[in-house]
């Protein structure tokens, strides 16, 4: 990825954004419906989805939204402002707010809702890939976003042969899904995820680069809690941030490593500089929680786990802290470290995925090789050990998130979706 000097960021800070951006005025004469395998779990799939329908209800355009139920009782406003159907599922094991759903019918769906003009998959899994298998041949144009590499996951969370086999598996039936004449147009949020995309037969022509918009009004560092930094840092303790499901495939067996070794070299060094690992997030199987807590425990290191946070106290975590480090390679994209840079923390991340596109090597932080302990560590302790570094990279992160809105992404999305719609 082509890097940007601080420069000119200020630059494209400089030129003025449209003072709208309204969806193409052909889609207001059209039903829209929307699917996404995710809707009430706190994670980058659903806030991506979230977003897009909240844009589409200011803006008036016709829609209706089919998820898998959710355990937890549904408050949701937009049950109130649209057709939000709920379909029932098996919960997974290594993260119970996801689920296998069920069989359903469409025809059902439509019934309860209304035949639409152009269908958007929201990272297609069991939901999305049944939609598609009953309407691939009924004329309606489907436009679906990557957004989770199931196949990686596979071979990260299932044992050997069976690891291998499944993501094979995997990588069969995706590639047969988005070449499918019914998926008009592939939206995939950065370029490691469209060169999976090209090396499964997709044509280039079908896959356009969409990325995410961030919330720079909610995330931002002025939001930082006097309060809750006597809490987490009572000896004035540089605090480093992971914001993440608390699951196996994100990373956390590599960050309890990096951590235990930016320990030790602190102490051969006889840093005078404390710091202590935060992380916020959770899981519905707390037996996962446990294991995962474990990592660090073992070892002997000073880390706070605060569980899953929402809203505001999440805005002022991460306004809190001073360094983001986050360890995962299975993310097609990395919202987490948008919000990060928006609330101006540097970043250490490991350069495989979304995250390699998102950070700006040596600008808003760093990127560790994939398998490479040591030099995520010595990056961190960089960071930890150089204020005025990390004062920099705090600005230009800040910067770089200011040129990104979810209602400019939105609009690009609404334009796909009139471009194909009957």
């Amino acid at each position: 990825m082509e890097t940007q000097s601080l420069a000119e960021l200020e630059q494209d800070r400089s030129q003025p954004e449209p003072r709208t951006f309204a969806p193409p005025a052909a889609l207001y004469s059209k039903k829209i419906l929307i699917t996404t395998e995710s809707l009430g779990p706190i994670n980058g799939v659903t806030r991506a989805t979230q977003y897009l329908i909240e844009y589409f209800i200011k803006h008036k355009v016709k829609l209706a939204v089919v998820a898998p139920e959710f355990e937890k009782p549904e408050n949701s406003p937009l049950r109130l402002l649209l057709p939000l159907i709920r379909v029932g599922g098996l919960p997974l094991f290594y993260n119970p707010d996801l689920r296998l759903t069920y069989p359903f019918r469409t025809s059902k769906i439509f019934q309860r809702t209304f035949r639409p003009d152009v269908i958007y998959l929201a990272s297609p899994a069991t939901l999305g890939l049944q939609i598609w298998w009953q309407l691939r041949q009924q004329n309606i144009p489907m436009v679906a976003n990557f957004q989770t590499d199931l196949a990686f996951y596979s071979r990260l969370m299932l044992p050997g042969l069976l690891g291998k086999f499944a993501g094979d598996a995997i990588d069969w039936l995706t590639g047969l899904y988005y070449r499918d004449p019914a998926i008009k147009m592939t939206l995939c949020p950065s370029s490691s995820s469209r060169d999976y995309l090209l090396k499964l037969g997709v044509s280039p022509e079908k896959i356009r680069l969409v990325g995410r918009g961030v919330d720079c009004v909610f995330f931002n560092n002025q939001k930082r809690s006097e309060s809750l930094r006597q809490k987490l840092a009572p000896n004035d303790e540089v605090l480093l941030l992971c914001v993440s499901r608390v699951s196996f495939e994100k990373g956390f067996d590599f960050l309890a490593e990096a951590y235990a070794e930016i320990s030790k070299r602190a102490k051969e060094r006889g840093l005078s500089q404390k710091f202590r690992l935060v992380v916020t997030g959770g899981n519905s199987n707390h037996l996962i929680e446990q294991n995962i807590q474990g990592y660090f425990e073992k070892r002997g290191l000073d880390t706070h786990f605060s569980g899953p946070l929402s809203g505001e106290p999440l805005a002022q975590m991460y306004a809190s802290a001073d360094i983001f480090v986050y360890p995962s390679v299975t993310e097609t994209f990395g919202q987490v470290i948008q919000e990060a840079m928006a609330s101006g923390l540097p970043v250490v991340a490991r350069r495989e995925g979304g995250p390699a596109d998102i950070v700006l090597s040596d600008e808003t932080g760093y990127l560790a090789e994939p398998n490479d302990v040591s030099a995520f560590a010595d990056y961190t302790l960089k960071l930890i050990e150089d204020a005025a570094l990390r004062h920099r990279m705090s600005q230009t992160a800040r910067a770089l998130a200011e040129n990104r809105s979810w209602d400019g992404i939105n609009q690009q999305i609404a334009e796909i979706l009139a471009e194909f719609a009957n």
